[in-house]
C-alpha cells in the first residue's frame, strides 16, 4: 500500500490553500486600487507650494514696508529669489483674470528690487532734484560711489524686469521703463 492512497486530506489542504491565496489576491487588488485612487486625487487640503511662496513673499514685502526706488539684498528674502520668481511665473500662467495677472506683475516689479551683493542696508536714490536738474545740463557732475552703485544696481533691476515681462509676454509700459532707462543711462554717462 502506498502512502497516498487516501488523497482526500491532501486535495482538501491544497484546495483550502488555493482558495486562501485567491482571496488574499483579490483583497490586495481591491486595497491597492483604493490606495491608487486616494493617491491620484489632488490634495486640496491647503495651499499649493506656489501659493505658499507667493503668500510668504507678499507678507514679507508688506512687512518690510519697502519703497519703490529702494534696492535690497536678496539675503533678506524669506525664500530663494529664483523660487519666488518661478512661483510668480506659475501664478501668472495659472491666473484666470486680469486682476490676478496685475498682482503678479506687481510681484515681479517687487522681486526685482532684490539684488545680490547690495548688503544689509538698502540702496537709496540719493540724487536730489537739484542734482537731477544738473545731470541734464552738466556732464562733469561728480557722483558719489554710493550713487554710482545705486545706478548700476538700478540698471540691473530694470533689465531683469524687462526680461521677466518679455518672458511672460506682458506688455511693457514703455513710458515708465524708458524714463527709468534714460535717467539711469544719463546718470551713468555723467559718472563715466
Amino acid at each position: 500500500m502506498t502512502a497516498f492512497e487516501d488523497t482526500t486530506p491532501f486535495v482538501l489542504a491544497l484546495l483550502i490553500t488555493f482558495t486562501a491565496l485567491v482571496f488574499i489576491s483579490i483583497w490586495n487588488n481591491y486595497s491597492s486600487v483604493k490606495v491608487e485612487k486616494e493617491v491620484s486625487k489632488p490634495n486640496n487640503d491647503g495651499p499649493s507650494r506656489t501659493r505658499e511662496l507667493l503668500i510668504r513673499f507678499t507678507k514679507f514685502y508688506n512687512d518690510l514696508d519697502a519703497h519703490n526706488n529702494y534696492l535690497y539684498d536678496t539675503q533678506l528674502l524669506p525664500d530663494p529669489k529664483q523660487h519666488i520668481i518661478h512661483a510668480l511665473y506659475v501664478g501668472y500662467d495659472e491666473s484666470e483674470n486680469d486682476e490676478d495677472r496685475k498682482a503678479i506683475k506687481i510681484g515681479l516689479e517687487a522681486i526685482v528690487q532684490f539684488q545680490d551683493l547690495i548688503g544689509d542696508e538698502p540702496l537709496k536714490p540719493e540724487i536730489d532734484e537739484d542734482t537731477d536738474d544738473q545731470l541734464t545740463n552738466l556732464e562733469n557732475l561728480e557722483l558719489t560711489d554710493e550713487q554710482k552703485k545705486y545706478l548700476d544696481f538700478n540698471n540691473k533691476r530694470i533689465q531683469e524686469l524687462e526680461t521677466h515681462l518679455s518672458h511672460l509676454k506682458i506688455d511693457i509700459n514703455e513710458n515708465v521703463l524708458s524714463e527709468e532707462k534714460i535717467d539711469a543711462s544719463d546718470r551713468r554717462n555723467v559718472s563715466e
